[in-house]
């Protein structure tokens, strides 16, 4: 399989671009998680809902959001509380000479649908290209190109599950890999 992936600067700039609209005036403040601040960065301490994971993989599982997945056992993964009870987890791996990763922000959500108010909220550019409806372990969502000014073409996965949110991101030529993590994902 020949892909182009993104360094690691890139995967940070992702996170920092999510981070500061996010967390503007909210560093500082109180998380719904225990012992951590709104803004601050923390590895991921892995924990386990029991579920085996093949050779080569890891389980990522969040018990407070109620989900988990299987990622490659070398990304590093790491977690940012966000306002309101969000939550940014970003996977990543570099070897120093190819890097790929993708990102999940996950929300509070009230609502049963995505509206289109809700996405030029989260996605500035507006761009929203080869749209589908997706299911991902029984939620229904939507999956869709889109453009970030730092990173170019994206690969957006956005679906509704047990009153959250969850906006998964990676390069658009991460497609087919990101659906076979997501084809992993199973609510708790």
């Amino acid at each position: 399989m020949n892909k182009k992936f993104f360094p690691r600067a890139i995967l940070a700039l992702i996170v920092l671009a999510a981070a500061s609209l996010l967390m503007i005036d909210i560093v500082g403040q109180s998380s719904p998680l225990p012992g951590v601040q709104i803004g601050e960065a923390r590895g991921y301490t892995p924990t386990s809902s029991g579920r085996e994971a093949p050779t080569g993989q890891k389980e990522y599982y969040s018990s407070h959001y109620g989900f988990s997945l299987l990622y490659p056992a070398e990304y590093l993964v790491h977690e940012y509380t966000e306002q309101g009870g969000a939550m940014t987890v970003t996977f990543e791996y570099d070897d120093g000479k190819a890097a790929s990763g993708f990102q999940i922000f996950v929300a509070p959500f009230a609502g049963e649908q995505i509206t289109d108010e809700r996405f030029r909220q989260d996605v500035p550019s507006g761009v929203r290209e080869g749209l589908r409806d997706i299911t991902v372990d029984g939620a229904t969502g939507a999956s869709f190109y889109s453009e970030d000014a730092m990173l170019g073409a994206t690969a957006e996965v956005w679906f509704i599950g047990d009153g959250y949110l969850y906006e998964i991101s990676t390069l658009r030529e991460l497609a087919p890999w990101l659906s076979d993590v997501l084809a992993t994902w199973t609510f708790m």
